[in-house]
């Protein structure tokens, strides 16, 4: 019962934690309604035995929406576990949003022990950060979450690696893979300010041939993940993404000090209150115990808040909308100096009690302003614009012109030959005519699908980035089954 003990308590945590959320009144502000819509669709084609839902078909109105084409689907499997497993689609989400904090408190666990004195308070610490509870009920980020559980895996995976340890290539390459799946900014900033800078660390303490099998393992992580990773890119011009980054808030180095834009933005003051309750802790192991844990975790901390805004126009970052993204790697270096530094407990628990403090503010905090109504998701199911097709548009965050689009255009209309059909043009759109393919185009002016005939059939097919990312996939696994079996006759007698 007692080896039982630590991952009991961690789960308990996150329950408490899930708690008022589960009792309180729906939350609809932020990412909520979205993460509703999204997850409401995607279980429901899980439950069709669609096995990979990409085209959400009630967005907008019934116009639909290309979502899983370009957003990684690991957390809406999560949620869909739930949903069919007969909960509501709110509920379900709420249970995913647990189960994430209780895998984050588990893996950690896992990465401490028998490397750490406190193993336990370490899990403990990672799973009552404040910017955990911050994603959950402030943000709605259920990805996010989900993928900041990920990442003791994958470090796991390195250490492993490292120490030449059985495991640690398939532990890496998967969760590493699973991770990309999850949240590719995240996953981005992890890669360059954590797996790489501790992976480097082992590199130094031992061999550079070390370095050979954790770059391969990555490699190969990344390979696993290319069935959702190379539609997201190469589909890139067909959706309407590029207006995002001309939005000020969405370009990560106006997030700083250094903006005077940004002292007025409540939603920066609160990045700001995060960042200093995390920071308290670690500048006192930095300075009492110069942890090396600590003075990392400092340095992310200071980057997150746009202490230096010029890394944020570095290519790749300038694209992960907010800096404050990197404060999970600030919390996971906040969770290792708590599990590493030779403390007295007293001292530990004064010095967490800001962070604990904030993070129950956040919990128990009102639900923002909702952008849409529960009974508007309902019957329209409005849905986010960057994934539109590419047009001029009036901007807003649900679109409002697609709604009024769908109200306007719910009968098929034939001009000249011509069919507009009632959901928007996506290349991955196949229709055939009188038994011949068809070619597919979109309507000059809303971007719905069009095609010459009438009374055509419609469906979706695989798109030439699916397929090569299916088979990157593949070949992804097949080396690492390979990989698998060629240790495995190699330890034998």
């Amino acid at each position: 019962m007692r080896s039982w003990g630590p991952w009991a308590a961690l789960i308990a945590l996150s329950a408490l934690l899930t708690l008022p959320a589960a009792l309180g009144p729906m939350r609809l502000n932020e990412s909520f309604w979205i993460d509703w819509v999204w997850l409401d669709q995607f279980a429901e084609q899980l439950r069709q035995g669609i096995l990979y839902p990409r085209w959400l078909p009630l967005s907008h109105g019934g116009l639909g929406s290309p979502v899983f084409y370009y957003y990684p689907p690991l957390a809406f499997y999560l949620g869909s576990i739930f949903s069919l497993a007969g909960l509501t689609t709110y509920a379900s989400l709420i249970a995913a949003f647990f189960a994430a904090y209780a895998l984050s408190g588990v893996a950690m666990y896992a990465w401490l022990r028998n490397a750490a004195p406190r193993p336990l308070l370490g899990a403990m610490a990672y799973v009552v950060a404040p910017y955990h509870a911050f994603n959950f009920y402030s943000r709605g980020a259920i990805a996010e979450t989900l993928a900041t559980a990920l990442l003791p895996f994958v470090m796991i995976g390195i250490r492993r690696l490292a120490r030449g340890e059985r495991g640690g290539y398939a532990l890496a390459a998967v969760s590493y893979g699973l991770l990309i799946a999850t949240h590719l900014p995240l996953a981005l900033l992890a890669s360059l300010f954590l797996f790489a800078p501790y992976a480097l660390l082992w590199i130094a303490r031992s061999e550079w041939q070390r370095l050979v099998p954790m770059t391969a393992a990555l490699a190969t992580g990344m390979a696993l993940a290319s069935a959702y990773l190379l539609p997201a890119l190469l589909l890139e011009p067909y959706r309407d993404a590029a207006k995002l980054w001309h939005d000020p808030s969405l370009q990560p180095a106006n997030w700083t000090v250094w903006n005077p834009s940004f002292w007025v933005d409540h939603s920066y003051h609160g990045v700001l209150l995060i960042a200093a309750a995390i920071s308290l802790p670690l500048l006192v192991f930095a300075v009492w115990q110069r942890s090396g844990w600590a003075m990392w975790g400092l340095a992310c901390t200071l980057v997150a808040v746009g202490a230096a805004p010029l890394i944020w126009h570095a290519p790749l970052l300038r694209s992960v909308q907010f800096p404050f993204r990197l404060l999970p790697i600030a919390e996971f270096a906040a969770a290792a100096a708590f599990a590493f530094v030779s403390i007295r407990p007293i001292w530990l628990t004064l010095i967490a009690v800001p962070s604990m403090f904030l993070t129950s503010q956040i919990v128990q905090s009102a639900s923002a302003a909702q952008a849409v109504t529960f009974a508007e998701m309902q019957a329209a199911y409005p849905d986010v614009p960057e994934n539109l097709p590419p047009g001029p548009r009036p901007y807003s965050w649900p679109s409002r012109w697609a709604l009024t689009l769908a109200g306007e255009h719910r009968q098929p209309v034939v001009v000249n030959g011509t069919t507009v059909d009632t959901v928007f043009y996506f290349p991955a759109w196949q229709v055939r005519c009188g038994g011949q393919r068809t070619y597919a185009f979109p309507e000059p002016e809303a971007r719905l699908l069009s095609y010459k005939g009438q009374s055509c059939n419609r469906w979706l097919g695989l798109t030439l980035p699916e397929r090569v990312g299916r088979a990157i996939s593949l070949l992804g696994l097949l080396g690492l089954l390979g990989f698998w079996a060629f240790r495995s006759l190699g330890r034998r007698p």
